[in-house]
């Protein structure tokens, strides 16, 4: 025996399912917000990890610009206290000397003259040949002439020089990291943006959120071209 067929609706019936199955269907996604906000999220979240990478890099150059600071400073003080140290041994020398000089003491004056530094040696030399005793314009000690040049001054110079280098690298690196920190949150930004976007159906909103996540993307990426890469 063959099956009675299935009793037909009427065409006003028919009619009225279709708006029923229409209304509660979900809206059609437009595709191509969909593999927009698909491409946008992949290189956000790939830009992301990268900035965090090099502000992590940056933070390492930073310590170590630091840490260079800290030695160059370190042997400056040791080499400002040796430079102090040879300097009161000069100046009590040559107090010595003046006065076995002007007491006519030629032996003492000799012995003295003789084991001056290789630093102070020219410097009184060249001041006596002022005659100051006469020359009131002649500088008031051999310290203040030209020859006198402590080698543990151009050290305290030297290491000066290195430690104001090392500070500006130090805080270069920190507004290195700093600005990839910045990027690093803006790129969560546009994933944010993209995974809203997603959540809804269609519509306006759904489109807005699309483009205001590329926008910051690309502005994002183009800020971040502009940055220094650390090589270590």
């Amino acid at each position: 025996m063959n099956p009675s067929p299935a009793p037909s609706l009427p065409p006003s019936s028919q009619e009225l399912l279709q708006h029923i199955l229409e209304a509660v269907a979900p809206p059609k996604r437009k595709r191509s917000v969909e593999v927009i906000c698909a491409v946008i999220l992949a290189l956000a979240t790939t830009s992301s990890a990268w900035c965090a990478y090099q502000s992590k890099l940056w933070g390492g150059v930073q310590a170590a610009s630091g840490n260079a600071a800290i030695r160059a400073g370190r042997e400056q003080a040791v080499s400002t206290l040796a430079a102090f140290q040879w300097r009161a041994f000069d100046a009590s020398m040559f107090i010595t000397f003046m006065e076995a000089k002007i007491a006519g003491n030629r032996e003492l004056e000799d012995f003295l003259s003789q084991r001056f530094r290789p630093e102070m040696k020219p410097a009184v030399e060249a001041w006596l040949a002022l005659d100051p005793q006469h020359d009131l314009s002649a500088p008031p000690t051999p310290f203040r002439m030209p020859e006198y040049a402590q080698k543990e001054t151009e050290a305290i110079a030297r290491y000066q020089a290195l430690a104001d280098e090392a500070l500006r690298g130090s805080r270069e690196a920190r507004k290195f990291s700093d600005d990839y920190v910045l990027l690093t949150v803006l790129f969560a930004s546009v994933l944010f943006l993209g995974g809203i976007a997603r959540a809804f159906d269609g519509g306006a909103l759904r489109t807005t959120l699309a483009l205001l996540a590329v926008l910051l993307f690309v502005a994002t990426v183009a800020g971040l071209l502009t940055m220094p890469v650390c090589q270590l």
